[in-house]
């Protein structure tokens, strides 16, 4: 439990807050772009020409060649070819490994039918692998939270960079300090502004899958609800882990103008495991997805996804939020040490070395 003072600042963070008109504003934008995101690709059917490679047998051929000529009224283009093929034509089936594009499918099955007779059989799909029929619904799940959280983590990250760099350039920490601790200072409004970023993050998740299952994007069911459900969680465990060093980042600066090379590490750290959570999604089970759960600046972005696609194993899910909160637990009394030796310092910025000496130096 956090002290009476740590709770009188994170009172404050909040209430500050909430009652800036920037805040209200990029909650709104935020809660506009959800929408659009969700609804504006199915309504439009946005998205370039899909490229496909079709490999066939002599008999399968003319069902090919078929689809090559009637490949732009799919807004798709198709080679034959036996590299890397998309899926294979033989023997009146489209085999693949995985589920094939419906796109793909949807070419194929009405190339087939153009040809004589015109009461052919459809083409039968086989896959080596189970085909969930859930998966794109999965998919957009795991899109949805990845997308959230990356925003939320680097936005709430560098709010809480730049109040103390704020309250630093105005003096205000001086005032600050004289009556409470540094480390309940940092406790403060580190907490009140992970509640602001939690109850918003949760007021967007309501309001996107709230359009997502009124426009029929997705229906509502436990499955997406607790997809939802774990995205807040992970956005705890990652708010928790990035919010400290940032903190750490404002006080190394004097002015705001400095804040920017200060945090940039950060926000790449957090823009790489963006991009990687989408590597992820392409491919769940492979190394990328494994060695990214393990790592606590990637995971609490590349986790979620996986979870919502149902490929990671449950001790894996364990595992890695145990070595985020292993190492959170190490980083907040060090990121504690570092912001009490440097939050007063004027002048010129600390770098990292003289930060760190200074933090040993404290004890």
């Amino acid at each position: 439990m956090i002290n009476r003072n740590a709770r009188l600042v994170a009172r404050r963070e909040i209430t500050e807050r909430l009652g800036e008109k920037s805040f209200l504003v990029s909650t709104g934008i935020t809660l506009a772009i959800i929408i659009l995101v969700v609804v504006i690709p199915p309504l439009l059917g946005l998205g370039g020409t899909d490229k496909y490679v079709v490999a066939t047998d002599a008999q399968s051929r003319p069902i090919a060649e078929r689809a090559v000529a009637l490949a732009k009224n799919f807004d798709a283009e198709v080679t034959i070819g036996d590299t890397e093929p998309d899926v294979r034509l033989v023997d009146g089936e489209i085999r693949s490994e995985k589920e094939p594009d419906d796109t793909l499918v949807g070419l194929l099955q009405t190339a087939n039918q153009a040809l004589e007779p015109s009461t052919r059989p459809a083409l039968e799909v086989v896959t080596a692998k189970p085909v969930d029929p859930d998966r794109d619904a999965k998919a957009g799940l795991a899109f949805f939270a990845i997308l959230m959280l990356y925003g939320q983590l680097i936005a709430y990250g560098f709010i809480v960079a730049s109040g103390v760099v704020e309250e630093k350039a105005s003096r205000v920490i001086e005032v600050l300090l004289a009556t409470i601790k540094p480390k309940d200072l940092l406790t403060g409004k580190v907490v009140g502004l992970g509640l602001l970023g939690f109850g918003q993050l949760l007021g967007i998740a309501l309001v996107g899958v709230g359009v997502a299952g009124a426009t029929g994007v997705l229906d509502i069911d436990g499955q997406l609800l607790s997809a939802v459900g774990l995205a807040l969680v992970w956005f705890v465990l990652g708010y928790a882990f990035y919010a400290s060093l940032y903190a750490v980042a404002g006080a190394m600066v004097p002015r705001q103008e400095e804040l920017q090379s200060s945090t940039t590490p950060l926000t790449m750290a957090i823009l790489v495991s963006f991009f990687a959570g989408f590597a992820v999604m392409e491919d769940p089970d492979g190394v990328v997805a494994h060695v990214c759960a393990f790592i606590p600046f990637t995971a609490p972005i590349t986790m979620p996804g996986r979870i919502a696609l149902g490929e990671a194993p449950a001790w894996e899910i364990a595992a890695s939020v145990g070595v985020m909160l292993a190492a959170t637990a190490l980083l907040i009394p060090l990121a504690a040490r570092i912001y009490s030796a440097v939050v007063l310092r004027t002048g010129t910025a600390v770098k990292l070395r003289e930060a760190l000496r200074l933090a040993r130096s404290a004890n």
